[in-house]
């Protein structure tokens, strides 16, 4: 075949590829079906048997791990989406060897089973792909007996029960019965067991497997899983040893960090405790010494300062006055020039009315440093203790031994406890209110019984004068003159006494005239007298000659004065030396009275103080006065009356006895009310202290009986107790509003009138009407009149004129 194209050498081979084209032909035409790996280990039956067994087939996998060796085949599993199968081939066949997860392989072989897990002999094995190895399945133990996880890569952890060694490798069993088989590798050392103990946990990462010699094939689950796939924890070191310390010292600190919440808790509630204790003893403190006594004694182990001084305002003053447990020389701050030093603190935060804390006096910007040689705390608190929206005094609380801050915690304690004194202070207030109140309405009880007496012991006291008088003159230089004599001056000096009565009994009901105080006094001094004798006093009689009158009534200037002179009396019971001086004085038409006297400090009895000056302060009040307690530590105590002088002229103008005035005017208008004069009474609610002033006085100067108070709520308690003839109050008094409070005292007062600040013509035209009235600050006496002159017009009874002979 010389010529040919094809050369004698290249024979061989074309007849190679032939023929391997020919066998390709050739089982491409007997290849087996295609299943799925979820297809290829179906069961049926109860007994659990492989669909397939002994069927060809052709499946696709991606390998999950390398290949476990038993003593008769090799075995090793794939995966795909739907599910997971075994291949397995003698153990002499080296191809699964070969083998790494996350290899895709094609497998052609034939179903079989054994002891019960359903495998593959592959007659070709083709590598298609290089993937991703699958991941490990994380399952409980008792999900791992599940036929869907056969042939898949699992993860499970348990507490070992036992270890047993066979021939084909080592069997690790867990609890809920589940086993982990460890196969013995050809030329490898087998792995030690000797640490693992019942008890120890297991972390292991293998492939599902089933073994089974009997059917049904639903048990007999276990794990397949190389050495290296496998940790355990021992059990008697669950925890690293450097864990021990670090645990102990956890425990050590929750322990002490818990003991030191309940110790602060527990503390913090004691001091709620006695907090409570504090507040209940403050509220139901009968006077402001008593007050300080508590807060004194429980404030230093509540908030643990040193001192506790407390101060009130005084309005009449306008100061802050220190109460004080023990007599002493008390502080008297004035707010208007408050001195250097600590008092200057308070002084500030009753301005600011706000809370002050200065943790270091030394470095403080606030200027407070005592003067030399004095001693002063290292650290202040000035607490504003305030009621209703008024200050009614500054608690101060001293921490002498050391600089301190006051926590929140505390200024809120000592705000709290501020503003209950305070509360308690004001129900003092109240309470000496109503008990003037009621020592009025005795005192008016009374008076309709000494007048009722004394109706009837005024004719036969006049009958026996003027019988003695008689027989006196008829027997001149009789035997019987000095017994009619004594008769006669008995008969007048009872008729004295009884004059002296009705002045007291009647004292309510008087118009307004001039008072010779100078006389008032001395008669007063004449009438207790004979009683200071007797007890060793000894009177200092400094009354001025010149006449001095004030306008008022004789009867209550009467009662003020013998008061005081009592008071002045009762002092001096334990008083080594025994004095009282009565002095009179005019300044800038003012008359001053002063009542001294030579006793121990009156403040040693301050609730009696307090009575003394809460029932005259009304009444001088109500003249248009002021009246107060001077006490110096180098001066006599002595109380001090202010009045004002009337002139000549008001003199003559209120000694006319045509038309005296009375509350609602003339006489005559007072008859067609009953026949008899009435004095009218006013309440005035205003809290500045000059125009409640000014007003009183102007009211008292036109006969009215006047009551001030500060706040429309004790203004409201009045109007339910006694009948007032017109009430004044202004649109700024703290409390209830005035637009509620008119409403409220509409039915129970003869008129309302609502002070403005300046006239308002808008205000006056929608609020006035029948017994309402708005009149503008500061209070005019004309605007006044003709608020007055329409009270009376309101007030007065319709009157139908007749003529004598009876026709109108």
């Amino acid at each position: 075949m010389a010529g040919s194209p094809i050369s004698g050498a290249l024979r061989p081979a074309l007849l190679g590829v032939l023929c391997a084209i020919t066998a390709q032909l050739l089982v491409a035409a007997d290849k087996p079906p295609k299943l799925s790996l979820q297809d290829v280990t179906a069961r049926s039956g109860p007994a659990f048997t492989p669909v397939h067994l002994g069927e060809k087939v052709r499946i696709t996998g991606v390998v999950n791990d390398t290949a476990y060796h038993f003593p008769p085949y090799t075995v090793i599993a794939i995966e795909d989406r739907t599910g997971a199968a075994v291949l397995s081939v003698p153990v002499e066949d080296t191809r699964l060897d070969t083998f790494q997860a996350g290899e895709e392989i094609e497998a052609a072989g034939t179903v079989e089973s054994v002891a019960g897990m359903i495998v593959v002999h592959p007659d070709v094995l083709t590598v298609l792909a290089r993937k991703m190895p699958p991941l490990a399945i994380n399952l409980s133990l008792p999900a791992a007996e599940d036929p869907r996880y056969l042939g898949r890569r699992v993860h499970v952890r348990g507490t070992l029960g036992q270890v047993a060694d066979t021939v084909a490798g080592t069997q690790l069993f867990l609890d809920h019965g589940f086993k982990i088989f460890i196969p013995r590798q050809q030329d490898q050392t087998p792995p030690n067991f000797a640490t693992y103990a019942s008890g120890d946990s297991i972390d292991v990462t293998g492939v599902e497997f089933l073994y089974t010699t009997s059917k049904p094939y639903n048990r007999g689950f276990e794990l397949l899983a190389h050495p290296e796939a496998l940790s355990h924890q021992d059990r008697s070191w669950s925890v690293p040893p450097i864990a021990i310390p670090i645990t102990a010292a956890l425990v050590l600190l929750i322990t002490l960090f818990l003991w030191t919440r309940e110790r602060r808790m527990k503390a913090q509630r004691e001091r709620l405790r006695k907090t409570y204790q504090l507040g209940e003893a403050i509220l139901s403190s009968g006077s402001s010494v008593e007050i300080v006594k508590h807060i004194s004694d429980a404030l230093p182990r509540i908030l643990g300062v040193s001192r506790v001084h407390l101060f009130v305002h005084n309005r009449g003053g306008r100061t802050l006055d220190e109460i004080l447990v023990d007599p002493g020389d008390p502080v008297s701050i004035p707010l208007s020039a408050p001195p250097a030093g600590t008092r200057a603190g308070a002084a500030a935060c009753y301005h600011y009315r706000t809370l002050l804390v200065i943790p270091d006096i030394d470095r403080s910007p606030f200027p407070i440093a005592g003067k030399d040689g004095e001693h002063t705390p290292h650290s202040l608190l000035f607490v504003p203790m305030m009621a209703q929206g008024e200050v009614i005094g500054v608690l101060e609380l001293d921490q002498n031994d050391r600089p301190r801050d006051f926590n929140s915690d505390e200024q809120t304690l000592a705000q709290h406890l501020g503003n209950q004194i305070a509360v308690a202070i004001r129900l003092l207030d109240q309470r000496n209110v109503q008990e003037q109140l009621f020592r009025t309405e005795k005192l008016a009880a009374v008076g309709r019984l000494i007048s009722g007496v004394v109706n009837e012991l005024q004719s036969p006291l006049s009958s026996i004068s003027g019988l003695a008088r008689r027989a006196l003159e008829k027997s001149a230089a009789g035997d019987n003159e000095r017994e009619l004599g004594a008769i006669a001056a008995e008969a007048q000096k009872a008729a004295g006494m009884v004059t002296r009565l009705v002045s007291f009994a009647a004292a309510e009901q008087v118009e307004a005239r001039p008072v010779s105080v100078g006389a008032l006094l001395k008669n007063l001094i004449e009438f207790r007298e004979g009683d200071w004798k007797a007890s060793g006093i000894r009177v200092r009689d400094l009354i001025s000659t010149e006449p001095l009158f004030v306008l008022g009534a004789q009867g209550q200037l009467e009662q003020v004065f013998l008061n005081l002179l009592v008071h002045a009396e009762q002092s001096l019971a334990e008083a080594p030396h025994k004095s009282i001086t009565v002095r009179t004085s005019v300044l800038a038409k003012r008359l001053l009275v002063e009542i001294a006297f030579s006793a121990p400090r009156v403040s040693a009895k301050p609730e009696e103080t307090a009575g003394v000056l809460g029932v005259t302060r009304s009444v001088i009040a109500g003249h248009g006065g002021e009246v107060r307690l001077i006490e110096k530590p180098d001066a006599e105590p002595r109380f001090e009356v202010e009045l004002p002088v009337t002139t000549a002229k008001e003199r003559m103008s209120t000694a006319t006895p045509a038309a005296p005035v009375t509350a609602g005017g003339t006489l005559a208008t007072a008859a067609a009310h009953g026949g008899e004069g009435r004095r009218m009474t006013g309440l005035v609610i205003e809290p500045d202290e000059a125009t409640q002033r000014r007003l009183t006085g102007l009211l008292s100067a036109r006969g009215y009986r006047v009551v001030p108070v500060v706040n429309a709520d004790a203004a409201l308690e009045l109007v339910h107790r006694m009948r007032f003839d017109a009430a004044f109050c202004s649109v700024h008094a703290p409390g209830l509003n005035w637009v509620e409070l008119s409403e409220r005292m509409h039915p129970r007062v003869g008129g309302f009138i609502l002070l403005s600040d300046g006239y308002d013509a808008e205000l006056a035209a929608d609020f006035e009407s029948t017994a309402r009235f708005v009149l503008p600050k500061p209070v005019q006496e004309p605007e006044l009149d003709r608020v007055l002159r329409a009270l009376e017009r309101a007030a007065s009874p319709k009157v139908i004129p007749f003529a004598k002979d009876g026709v109108a």
